[in-house]
């Protein structure tokens, strides 16, 4: 067959592959009807042979290129993977995939609970037995009168008062956020680095506490600290149990080789300190708008209480009929 013949038989399919996937350009396979859409699979198979063809028969260039332009935009309508809906995606995700993710991990996030509940309440005793013990707990100096007559717990939460409210709570979503990676990531170290993030946090927070118990200062201190510190603390323990599950996954890979643990892990872990983003975001409001507030102290630790409780409902009775309906499928 001549070239101009094999042009004079084939153009016509040419022409009209070209105008069904020019119609289908925005919008897709969507954008023709059952007809149309028979019409394209059948017209590719043979256009595809075509680009082979016409090389064979000696087409000028700019036909060629034309062939090949068409069967690539056919084979991409054909077969390219449904386009990612990034929302759909995160609901669902958040709607079931998270809590039973949370729930699948629980070893790890219970650890995490152990371990820090040790530290602090170690640091916490030492401090009440040997008050300069705190000043090893706590970085920096801690200066804080005896209880009296001038302390009050609004004194206590006065010089939050005096900070611009949406810049405070950026930057504490910030640390929190930074502590939480920390965790995370310093599980690479096959979790030891997770522990010391851990371990030392809760120190921190056991030394503090303990400093203000010696000083009679124990209910305005956790009046301030509870309203946003519980849902922060949570947050951080399950950062921290993402990050002992990636350090699991090196330390004790099992059957699997230790690369492909750590990649299993390491999606797991990834996708386990995601989910604590908002928890921090939430955090951050309610430190930066709540505990600096005039409300009544039990006010304050009944919204951080009511937040803390939302959480972990949700993290333990969200998703199970997901569950079920997967398994059912």
């Amino acid at each position: 067959m001549k070239a101009a013949r094999f042009l004079e038989t084939r153009g016509a399919a040419w022409d009209r592959l070209e105008a069904l996937v020019s119609k289908a350009a925005r919008k897709g396979l969507a954008a023709l009807n059952e007809d149309e859409l028979h019409e394209l699979t059948r017209l590719y198979p043979a256009v595809a042979v075509d680009v082979a063809r016409a090389r064979m028969y000696g087409m000028d260039p700019q036909t060629q290129q034309r062939i090949n332009r068409i069967a690539i935009l056919a084979h991409g309508l054909l077969y390219r993977r449904p386009r990612a809906r990034p929302v759909p995606a995160v609901w669902r995700f958040l709607s079931w995939g998270y809590p039973r993710l949370f729930r699948r991990l629980w070893p790890y996030f219970v650890l995490a609970v152990v371990l820090s509940f040790v530290a602090g309440m170690g640091a916490y005793v030492c401090a009440r037995i040997r008050p300069a013990t705190a000043y090893v707990f706590v970085p920096g100096p801690i200066e804080m009168p005896h209880k009296g007559p001038g302390v009050t717990p609004e004194d206590i939460s006065e010089r939050f008062r005096q900070i611009p409210r949406p810049p405070m709570a950026a930057g504490v979503m910030a640390n929190n956020i930074k502590v939480a990676f920390q965790a995370f990531a310093f599980g690479i170290t096959a979790g030891v680095g997770t522990c010391y993030v851990l371990v030392f946090n809760s120190m921190m927070l056991g030394g503090f506490a303990a400093h203000f118990a010696n000083h009679g200062l124990s209910y305005e201190f956790w009046s301030f600290v509870l309203p946003h510190g519980v849902l922060e603390i949570l947050a951080i323990l399950i950062a921290a149990a993402a990050g002992l599950r990636l350090g699991a996954s090196l330390a004790l890979p099992g059957k699997l080789t230790r690369l492909s643990s750590l990649r299993a892990g390491a999606r797991e872990a990834v996708f386990l300190v995601l989910g604590t983003m908002p928890m921090f975001a939430v955090a951050g409001m309610i430190e930066g708008f709540v505990t600096p507030s005039d409300w009544a102290a039990g006010l304050k630790i009944g919204v951080g209480l009511l937040a803390a409780g939302t959480v972990a409902a949700y993290l333990l009775l969200v998703g199970h009929g997901a569950a079920r309906t997967e398994r059912a499928v």
